[in-house]
């Protein structure tokens, strides 16, 4: 069954209105690594093609991409150093399993790191949302395509 154009516009109105929601919880959620930071406090790359990172929150940016007109992926962007903290690995620590542990030699700058999910907490908590929003519009579209009356 092929969606008609109403049913495709109709579903992506769902996920257009999913995603600010989402968009919002996820600043919220890396809203906790803002404290003590004022300014981009990361530089990446070396010579001319040097970029410095800003916060976290406000980097996240949603994304969509469309196939035949009916929006079929989602995406988060958002600065890099976000994967190492919801990871909690970076410059000598590595994730082995569901622990977090010390690869680098020399001398260790701090305590160790955590693991903070920030970003995968949100999603799962939102998508069930999301699925029964497109199951309400394709199931409508199906009962459309067939003339059914109930």
């Amino acid at each position: 069954m092929s969606l008609s154009n109403e049913d495709v516009r109709k579903q992506n109105s769902v996920v257009l209105r999913w995603i600010p929601g989402v968009n919002r919880e996820l600043r919220s959620s890396a809203a906790w690594f803002q404290f003590g930071k004022s300014q981009p406090f990361i530089t990446r790359g070396t010579g001319t093609k040097q970029r410095q990172e800003g916060k976290l929150g406000n980097s996240i940016k949603p994304s969509t991409k469309q196939t035949f007109g009916e929006i079929d992926t989602i995406s988060f962007s958002f600065e890099r150093h976000g994967i190492f903290v919801h990871k909690g690995v970076g410059r000598g620590w590595e994730k082995k399993g569901p622990m977090v542990t010390r690869t680098a030699k020399g001398k260790m700058t701090n305590g160790g790191r955590n693991i903070v999910e920030w970003f995968n907490p949100v999603i799962d908590r939102n998508a069930p949302e999301l699925a029964d929003r497109i199951a309400e519009v394709n199931a409508d579209a199906v009962l459309n395509a067939t003339k059914l009356m109930i």
